[in-house]
């Protein structure tokens, strides 16, 4: 069964003839029998399609793009090439070269060329472009080449598959066709290269080729040689004038037709003038399109009519209206746009929302256009929220929980999820969870509300103005349960003895070292400060190595053999017997001194003397042994000096201790001296600094640690600097090279270890790398961490403006800096929903660095600010954040205001100015109306309360009657949770139920009116502080949701009521009575009405009517007219007020119907017909 169907009717042979049925073989189209020939064509007897053997016969050499060019076609007899499965047998034409694109007419040839797809005979296309379209009719196929149009090779080549059975070769036929409609052996890029005239020549035969073949090759030359003209003998004088044919006379006959077409078309100019044509063409001219260039020229031809007289005054009339039309659309364009802009301002006001940058931020998130590199390093890229700035200073403001003015937010979404996604860039490697190593949720909440209890504890002394031991409290948290590093609790420790902290009860005075360790301290100063930190380093790493001796020596009694009076020289004594006894004190063969009585390893306590700290006593121990000054007398007079200058020798004494170090490591035969002699000699002259270790002596890390602190100095002289530079810098410079190598934040290694090269950069002062360190591993331990160093001032901290979402950056100097405002505000993400007063405690904390110089003091002072008022509009809790009012007026401070003298606010004016006022507006932006009334009573402006509850009221007014009325989003009232003890116990003796926000917390506008309405009516104060207009129009507006809701009553509508209520209001002419001045007295009055109670007028207009016909409904159907009991009389008056009610409405209606909405005075002209009112 063919994969590819063929036709009904067999294509046409080579030889123009119509071949049988189709096949059903996939090459159905094939003549698969090559012994015989077909009686309908008898040429069919071809060579097999897999024949090896080739013929002489020459093959057009076509490129894959020979058909690029202008060639005409000449007749001339070459062998179409052969394709991938078909072979040709018969001489033909060249064909007509087109361009790449161009089309050609195709010279009338045979061609049975074979390509990868057959193509019906019928449609035989001279060689096209590439994609090219044949303009010829011809229905002769065209030869071609191979695969893609190319000649094939000249040489010959053995068959793809060699099959021996001569009924299984394959000889492709001319008529065969192929699925994608082309001709047999045309290129798939459909263009056949130009075949070049060549002479043909016999085949020459392998003699290894089977008879058969043979034979099928020598039939299709005897069928060739029959189709031949034949001539008599007596012309055998003209042979050879007359060139070879290869075509029958059906050829010759279509030949010669296509050329009587052709030359009819071109005028019978291109067989008289064909070599002409050579010529010019080869010149690069074409003769067809000059011959038309020449034909315009013609001098005879008639001059083109003469216009008609234009009508100036039609031509006018058309460019008016054109015009006018484009005036029009200019107009409606410029009208749309303005309204486009009014629109977009008045969403981004009220939303607080820039929809451009919100797409191009939307894109940029899904890859769709190029991240901007400013926007990665400016923190004025991010989230989508937007909300308005209010503060006084443009160059730093910047909300810090959401945009403002594009800024990005730093706080990110309230997650109750520790260890929710850092702000802060390269921070991947965080724990999902935010957890520690072997560390449970409840232990992190413990951790954290332990520390939320110290951060309380802080900034109420910092309110008291007492001094706080921050580093000692801080590491009684992490000492607390939880597996953490003990590594961290060392540093706080460290941390103690830098600052000397643990000398003092009380603790030190806040921001102490923040001249010292700022960028633009002196040198004196900072020289200062380097020496405090090497100082406390080396004092802190002696101390824990003397903790550790005495641990060894208490867990292990019986080899210490303590005894006798427990002095630090003893139990030196004991712990060098506990090392002895595991053969750890020196690699084995090395010779270790001892002297007197008992043996006592002199060298070995005296070098561990030095490493606790004890340098006296190690001066005593030698001074009181006199088998030790026989050993080395000059070894007492270097430590005494060493003892008595702390640490300092001078230059000739440092030169005597260097010459012994010398002699004893170079000259002195090894293992023959006393390792820990080196290492006393090393440690009191500072000898050989290139070789910072201790060679045959065990030692930790902390040993290696301490030797680097005992080594180095800090001086101002240049003596020092000739000696040798070796000081806290090249400490720093060794630890980062350490870091760099061992502890990277990606490593495995560096998550279960990152406690020692913490500790190792605090050791180091290090204190910013090792918070951005610590970070990554462990947020809330660095987050403290970073708050007790920037408690006093040994933390630099950035701009966050600049420093974008990275936390460690560097100055132009190479200082580093901490990126400090989101480090704190980020962190309140998991808890500030819940525990809003907590959240204040750590953002005041930000307030920390308003001592800097400017700018960046007034920066972190305004960040602290806007923190706060964000966390107020966020949270809402306005009542526990702000403060709450009592029914006697009485003010109930706040968290913040608690807070304000921390926060860089002075006085009650500068608290309302910066935190409450601003929240107050964007409350009221944002459409928070009850949030809004609450702050702007906080603020005493009690005039802007009666304008939020004018809008508020309006808003209720101009909902449809029937539809569901407006709620508001009620106060959050105050309460207990989420305070701090302190506040707790102060809430709890007062009366919580007359604070205000426990009695206006309600959803109703008209109730929230009534409530505070009735607070400023019964306080003069209140009362004199609002203007008359916001009175006059609230009294209204509670008026007409009043008679509303009586008409709106389920059960029982009080229509009568109502109309009374909003006669009341002296807008309406419903007590006229006819009276046509006092109508339109009210109607000219309508200009002055406020406008919130002008644009609800309308409504109350179509309320009115709609009562007045609920009431002749009423009384037609029950007949008592509202008046239950009433007399005839009684009920006909009414009857005639209500009519004439109607009629003054309209009448006041029509008065006024420019200033009413459209659709109000529609509803009005059909309701007024159903009442009587006209």
């Amino acid at each position: 069964m063919s994969f590819f169907p063929q036709g009904a009717t067999g294509g046409t042979s080579a030889a123009g003839t119509t071949g049988g049925t189709g096949s059903s073989s996939l090459f159905g189209s094939l003549n698969l029998d090559t012994s015989v020939p077909s009686a309908a064509d008898p040429t069919a007897k071809r060579k097999s399609v897999f024949d090896p053997s080739s013929t002489t016969e020459a093959r057009s050499k076509s490129a894959m793009f020979s058909n690029l060019g202008g060639a005409s076609s000449t007749p001339a007899t070459s062998a179409a090439p052969a394709g991938l499965f078909g072979s040709t047998t018969t001489t033909q034409p060249a064909s007509t070269g087109g361009g790449l694109f161009g089309s050609a007419t195709a010279t009338p040839g045979t061609g049975t060329g074979g390509g990868l797809f057959n193509k019906p005979a019928t449609a035989a296309p001279a060689s096209g472009g590439l994609f090219g379209t044949n303009t010829s009719t011809n229905n002769q196929s065209q030869p071609s080449g191979g695969l893609f149009g190319g000649g094939a090779s000249t040489t010959t080549k053995p068959s793809l598959f060699d099959v021996n059975n001569a009924q299984a070769n394959v000889a492709q036929s001319a008529t065969s066709t192929n699925p994608l409609g082309q001709p047999l052996g045309a290129s798939m890029l459909g263009g056949a290269g130009a075949s070049q005239s060549q002479s043909q020549n016999p085949t020459q035969h392998n003699g290894a080729q089977p008879q058969n073949r043979e034979s099928v090759y020598f039939n299709g030359l005897l069928e060739r040689q029959k189709k031949k003209i034949r001539f008599s003998p007596e012309q055998d004088g003209q042979l050879g004038q007359l060139p070879s044919m290869n075509m029958d006379l059906g050829d010759l006959a279509r030949r010669a037709q296509e050329l009587g077409q052709k030359n009819q078309k071109l005028g019978h100019s291109s067989a008289k003038d064909s070599r002409a044509h050579y010529l010019l063409s080869a010149s690069g001219v074409t003769p067809g399109q000059a011959y038309k260039d020449f034909q315009k020229l013609n001098s005879d031809a008639p001059l083109p009519a003469a216009q008609s007289r234009i009508d100036f005054a039609d031509e006018g009339s058309a460019y008016l209206r054109g015009m006018q039309a484009k005036g029009r659309e200019a107009m409606l364009r410029e009208s749309m746009d303005r309204v486009y802009r009014d629109v977009d301002a008045f969403i981004e006001e009220s939303l607080g929302i820039d929809f451009d940058e919100q797409k191009k931020r939307i894109m940029q998130h899904f890859g769709l256009i190029a991240k901007d590199a400013a926007d990665d390093t400016n923190p004025s890229g991010g989230s989508f929220g937007q909300s308005k700035s209010y503060s006084k200073s443009k160059s730093s403001r910047r909300s810090i929980f959401g945009r403002s003015g594009l800024d990005k937010s730093m706080i990110g979404n309230a997650s109750s999820v520790a260890g929710s996604p850092s702000f802060f860039s390269g921070q991947a490697s965080n724990p999902p969870t935010g957890l520690s190593k072997n560390q449970t949720i409840r232990d992190l909440r413990d951790k954290e509300r332990m520390f939320m209890q110290k951060v309380e504890a802080l900034n109420k002394s910092r309110v008291e103005e007492r001094n706080y031991r921050i580093f000692h409290e801080f590491k009684g948290v992490e000492s607390g349960p939880g597996d953490v590093p003990k590594q961290l609790i060392d540093a706080y420790s460290a941390l103690e003895e830098i600052t000397k902290e643990n000398t003092t009860e009380n603790g030190l005075r806040e921001r102490l070292f923040a001249n010292a360790h700022a960028r633009s301290s002196s040198p004196a100063d900072s020289i200062k400060l380097k020496k405090q930190i090497l100082e406390g380093s080396r004092r802190f790493l002696e101390k824990s190595f003397y903790r550790e001796l005495e641990d060894m020596v208490q867990k292990n009694p019986r080899s210490a053999q303590l005894g006798g009076q427990p002095t630090i020289v003893n139990k030196v004594r004991a712990y060098i017997r506990v090392r002895q006894e595991k053969h750890d004190l020196a690699p084995d063969g090395v010779e270790l001194t001892r002297i007197g009585d008992n043996g006592d390893y002199c060298w070995i306590i005296s070098f561990y003397l030095l490493r606790s700290g004890h340098v006296q006593q190690a001066l005593e121990y030698v001074n009181s042994d006199s088998a030790f000054q026989s050993v080395d007398r000059r070894f007492v007079s270097f430590l005494a000096s060493y003892a008595s200058n702390n640490g300092r020798l001078g230059q000739k004494l440092q030169d005597m201790i260097n010459g012994v170090y010398q002699q004893l490591t170079r000259v002195a035969p090894k293992d023959t001296v006393d390792p820990y002699r080196v290492a006393c000699l090393k440690v009191l002259g500072r000898c050989d600094l290139a070789q910072r270790n201790l060679e045959s002596i065990g030692q930790g890390v902390e040993d290696w640690i301490w030797l680097q602190f005992a080594l180095a100095r800090e001086s101002e002289s240049p003596d020092d600097a000739v000696r040798g530079v070796f000081g806290l810098e090249q400490i720093n410079e060794t630890v980062k090279e350490i870091g760099d190598k061992h502890f990277q934040k990606g490593q495995v290694e560096a998550a279960n270890s990152y406690g020692t090269f913490f500790l190792m950069q605090i050791l180091a002062g290090m204190f910013e790398q090792a918070v951005d360190y610590l970070h990554s591993f462990n947020p809330v331990s660095a987050v403290h961490a970073a708050i007790a160093l920037d408690y006093y001032g040994l933390l630099q901290v950035s701009d966050y403006q600049t420093a974008g979402n990275e936390l460690l950056t560097s100055t132009t100097t190479g200082h580093p800096q901490i990126n400090f405002v989101p480090l704190i505000a980020y962190y309140t993400t998991t808890f500030r929903a819940a525990l809003p007063v907590q959240s204040v405690e750590y953002l005041a904390l930000i307030c920390l660095n308003s001592d800097l110089p400017k700018p960046l003091g007034e920066i972190m002072t305004n960040a602290c600010h806007e923190c706060l008022r964000e966390l107020c509009l966020e949270t809402r809790e306005f009542a526990a954040l702000l403060g709450d009012i009592r029914g006697d007026g009485s003010r109930l401070p706040g968290a913040i205001e608690k807070r304000a003298s921390v926060i860089r606010l002075e006085s009650h004016e500068q608290f309302l100015r910066f935190i409450t006022s601003q929240a107050a507006a964007v409350a009221d932006s944002r459409g928070q109306t009850a949030d809004a009334v609450l702050l702007y009573h906080l603020c005493d402006d009690y005039d802007n309360v009666t304008t939020v509850l004018n809008r508020a009221l309006a808003d209720a007014v101009a909902v449809e009657l029937g539809d569901e009325p407006i709620s508001l989003q009620p106060l959050k009232p105050r309460s207990s949770t989420g305070s701090s003890a302190s506040d707790t116990a102060s809430q709890t003796s007062q009366q919580p139920n007359s604070s205000l926000s426990l009695t206006q917390s309600t959803s109703s506008a008209f109730e929230l009116a009534k409530n505070m309405t009735s607070l400023y009516d019964s306080n003069a104060m209140y009362f004199s502080r609002i203007s008359h207009q916001n009175r006059a129009t609230c009294k209204v507006l509670m008026t007409m949701l009043s008679a509303r809701a009586k008409i709106e009553h389920p059960t029982n509508p009080e229509y009568l009521r109502a109309l009374e209520e909003l006669n009341t209001t002296s807008i309406l002419p419903l007590g006229s009575e006819g009276n046509i001045p006092t109508i339109r007295q009210m109607a000219t009055s309508f200009s002055g009405l406020p406008q919130l109670v002008a644009r609800c007028a309308g409504l109350v207009i179509l309320w009115c009517v709609r009562a007045i016909g609920a009431l002749r409904e009423q009384g037609g159907r029950e007949g008592t007219w509202g008046l239950p009991g009433a007399s005839d009389d009684d009920v006909n008056q009414l009857k005639g007020q209500l009519s004439q009610m109607a009629k003054d409405l309209m009448v006041f209606a029509g008065l006024v119907r420019y200033k009413l909405p459209g659709r109000v005075y529609d509803l009005l002209t059909r309701a007024g017909g159903d009442v009587g009112g006209y």
